[in-house]
C-alpha cells in the first residue's frame, strides 16, 4: 500500500513538472476565447460580401461569410492579463484588413463586428473600416439590426469627406447641421454664429473661420467652458 502511494505521489510530481515546462505549458493553460459575429461588406456600396474569410493571428480560419455577408466564430487566446488578439479579413479582389484588439481581461465575451473592405484598385487602402459592438446576441437578426447605424455613420463620414475635398475650409453645413473640422476630427456646433477662439488671441464667429485659417493648420480643437466663446482652435 505504501509503494502504491509513493507511486501516485511520484506520478503527480512528474505531471506537475511537465505542466511547468514550456513544451507542455499550453496543455495546462485555460482555453479562453472571444465569440464574434458580424457582417463583411464592400466599403463603398455597403453591400454584403460572400466568401470573405476571417483568420486569427496564427492563420487559422475562424469563419467564412455566407451569401448575406454574415459570419460567426471563436477567436482563441490564452495570454495572462489583458486580452490580445487579431482578426484578418480577406476576400478576392479586395485589400485584406486586420483588426487588432488590446482589451482589459473581461473573460469570455461576445461582440459584433462590421468590416468594410475596399476594392484593391490603388496602391494603398483608404476606405476600409471596422466597427465593433459588445452584444450577447450574435444571431444574424441581431447583427442586421445594428447594421443600420453603421450605414448611417458611413453615410455621414462620406458626406464629411466630400465636403472637405478640394478645399481647406474649416466651417461646413451638412444636412442643415453645422460643423467645424480639422484633418483629424470634427465638432458638431449649434449655430454659424457660435463664437470660436483661435489660439486664445482672437474670437470670431464659426462662419468666419474659412476666411481666417486653413483646415490643415489646425493642431487641436475642442469645446470650451468659457463664457466668451463655445469652442477653441489652436494652430500652434
Amino acid at each position: 500500500m505504501k509503494k502504491i502511494s509513493e507511486s501516485i505521489l511520484l506520478f503527480c510530481l512528474v505531471l506537475f513538472s511537465l505542466a511547468k515546462s514550456s513544451g507542455f505549458k499550453h496543455r495546462f493553460t485555460e482555453s479562453k476565447f472571444i465569440e464574434i459575429a458580424g457582417i463583411v461588406i464592400d466599403s463603398d456600396s455597403l453591400t454584403p460580401l460572400e466568401n470573405a474569410k476571417l483568420y486569427d493571428e496564427k492563420g487559422k480560419l475562424v469563419s467564412t461569410t455566407d451569401s448575406k455577408g454574415y459570419f460567426s466564430g471563436k477567436v482563441n487566446y490564452s495570454e495572462k492579463g489583458g486580452i490580445h488578439f487579431k482578426i484578418r479579413v480577406e476576400h478576392n479582389g479586395y485589400f485584406s484588413f486586420t483588426q487588432k484588439e488590446n482589451w482589459a481581461n473581461l473573460g469570455n465575451v461576445r461582440c459584433i463586428y462590421y468590416f468594410g473592405l475596399e476594392i484593391a484598385s490603388g496602391k494603398s487602402m483608404k476606405n476600409s473600416f471596422s466597427e465593433m459592438k459588445l452584444n450577447k446576441d450574435l444571431t444574424y437578426e441581431s447583427v442586421l439590426a445594428g447594421f443600420e447605424s453603421v450605414k448611417n455613420n458611413r453615410s455621414f463620414y462620406h458626406k464629411l469627406a466630400l465636403a472637405g475635398s478640394n478645399n481647406e475650409n474649416v466651417f461646413f453645413t451638412i444636412d442643415q447641421k453645422y460643423y467645424i473640422m480639422s484633418n483629424t476630427g470634427w465638432l458638431l456646433i449649434t449655430s454659424p454664429d457660435d463664437k470660436v477662439s483661435v489660439n486664445k488671441k482672437k474670437i470670431i464667429k464659426a462662419s468666419e473661420l474659412n476666411a481666417l485659417i486653413k483646415r490643415k493648420d489646425i493642431k487641436k480643437m475642442s469645446p470650451s467652458e468659457s463664457k466668451d466663446y463655445s469652442y477653441e482652435l489652436f494652430t500652434k
